[in-house]
């Protein structure tokens, strides 16, 4: 198993501060692989929460929004898994996408006990128009790395994502 080596860099929140708190230093925050995804994400939904300002959109209702644009329908565990949230939070999202009209809600032909979501034709165009910002934010995020370091920084974000897959709160079906 490999260990982590303390940075020998300090990152900005670590300027200037030389103190501990509580044992722990900035700088040592700076060497985790967990805070620093963490960080990433805020950094991530701050961007998108920045392209998509007037629309009332968040990264995960996007998410699912992107999935059933290429697919007839899917039960809501299915949609819920394929993004990689759990089913009370996805029949959230869900709930809130159907009441903008964006998804439609019908109960399955084949299992009475679930329900079928599916994109509407507005919900088609709310995605046709959104796609531009959402692809300006991820274009940000990653804007720092050059073209060859983003490649390879999706590639070992994907390998992470699959090997610890099944240690989430909710692993992506």
């Amino acid at each position: 198993m490999a260990t982590i080596e303390k940075s020998t860099g300090e990152g900005p929140a670590a300027a200037g501060k030389a103190g501990r708190e509580h044992g722990v230093s900035y700088r040592d925050l700076w060497s985790r692989p967990g805070y620093l995804v963490r960080r990433l994400h805020q950094i991530h939904v701050g961007l998108f929460a920045e392209e998509c300002a007037d629309k009332d959109l968040t990264p995960v209702q996007f998410a699912m929004l992107s999935v059933l644009y290429g697919v007839q329908g899917l039960d809501q565990f299915s949609l819920s898994t394929s993004v990689g949230v759990d089913r009370t939070s996805g029949a959230d999202v869900i709930k809130r996408l159907v009441r903008r009209g964006l998804l439609a809600r019908e109960r399955s032909e084949t299992d009475r006990r679930a329900n079928i979501v599916r994109i509407t034709p507005a919900g088609r165009t709310f995605v046709d128009q959104m796609r531009p910002a959402m692809e300006r934010a991820q274009n940000r995020l990653i804007e720092p790395l050059s073209e060859g370091e983003r490649d390879l920084f999706l590639e070992m974000i994907r390998k992470m994502v699959e090997a610890n897959n099944s240690a989430s709160r909710a692993p992506m079906g």
